[in-house]
């Protein structure tokens, strides 16, 4: 009997999950997706426009020549020199 019960418990599970797969797989999910799509390009691209008339005549703010090109020099120096190993930490040692 107790067999019988336990075989209609999970009979009743079975279909109860069943019907709720069945149910979840008919919500619409693609109209929401396809109404964000590219949003985020969009904005991203909209955030990194920092003056629109750049191409203008009118000068950008932004780094001069000069800065620029002492930046760019230290950056290739950087792998001709690389810079000094930093002393490993001696902790833990009691001293």
């Amino acid at each position: 009997m107790k067999v019988i019960r336990h075989t209609q418990d999970f009979s009743k599970f079975i279909l109860s999950f069943i019907s709720l797969a069945m149910l979840c797989a008919c919500v619409p999910t693609t109209p929401q997706w396809d109404k964000q799509f590219g949003d985020s390009v969009r904005q991203t691209r909209t955030q990194q426009i920092m003056y629109p008339q750049a191409g203008g005549d009118a000068p950008v703010n932004g780094v001069d020549g000069a800065v620029a090109r002492e930046s760019i020099g230290r950056y290739r120096s950087s792998f001709r020199e690389p810079p000094p190993a930093a002393a490993p930490l001696m902790t833990g040692t009691g001293r």
